[in-house]
């Protein structure tokens, strides 16, 4: 009888342990995740759990370092709290198919937390490479345009064919007046002198009292 109390019990006791669902590993606050990323990056993630997940993601390759932070409320999502384990994997998963994680991904959704709403979402807070995009782009804003030599040269010819216009068109309004013909003598100015040289010639071959009439005479005969 003791023999068969200790199989069974032997036996119940197995069955509890196989019955028993395995425990999630959990993340812990301020624990590291290495991976390599497409674009040969090593990274790393440190997440941090203090009511609200804070993550900071830190890359290098080559000498170049970047580096981003995401928070948010995975807890909302029923996934996150059933099983963190696959809720990260695919987070890490996602991360490693991006050559720089920190400027394509602006929100970390992975597929089990799909439906959750947009709070329960990791959303990019800070960067250092969409700081340094945003620096690069005002500073060539702030530069002033330019224009080419070979913009300039027709615009140059128009405003000098349009001056040559303007210049010839004074020349033009401003001719000088043609003079005007000589007028011709009127009939009363012709007559005057036709009476002058009738008493000239009177005068000099007639008698001092016959001159009105020889003036008259000469002036008919001079039309």
């Amino acid at each position: 009888m003791p023999s068969r109390a200790c199989f069974l019990l032997v036996v119940l006791c197995s069955l509890g342990v196989l019955g028993q669902t395995p425990r999630q590993k959990k993340i812990y606050h301020g624990e590291e995740i290495h991976f390599q990323t497409k674009g040969k990056d090593a990274c790393t993630m440190r997440i941090s759990n203090q009511g609200e997940i804070h993550l900071r993601l830190e890359c290098r390759n080559q000498g170049r370092a970047s580096w981003c932070e995401y928070s948010g409320k995975p807890g909302l999502c029923g996934a996150f709290v059933s099983n963190p384990t696959l809720y990260w994997s695919q987070v890490v998963l996602g991360l490693r198919r991006l050559s720089e994680p920190c400027l394509a991904a602006p929100v970390l959704k992975p597929a089990v937390c799909q439906g959750a709403g947009p709070e329960a979402q990791l959303k990019q807070e800070a960067s250092s490479l969409k700081s340094a995009h945003l620096s690069s782009q005002q500073s060539e804003a702030s530069r002033p345009s330019k224009l080419s030599p070979r913009s300039e040269g027709p615009l140059h010819k128009d405003s000098q064919e349009a001056q040559m216009g303007k210049r010839s068109t004074r020349k033009v309004g401003k001719a000088k007046p043609t003079a005007p013909p000589p007028a011709k003598p009127t009939q009363q100015g012709q007559h005057t002198r036709k009476e002058e040289e009738a008493m000239r010639m009177a005068k000099e071959y007639c008698w001092e009292p016959l001159h009105k009439i020889c003036s008259y005479i000469i002036g008919i005969f001079l039309g």
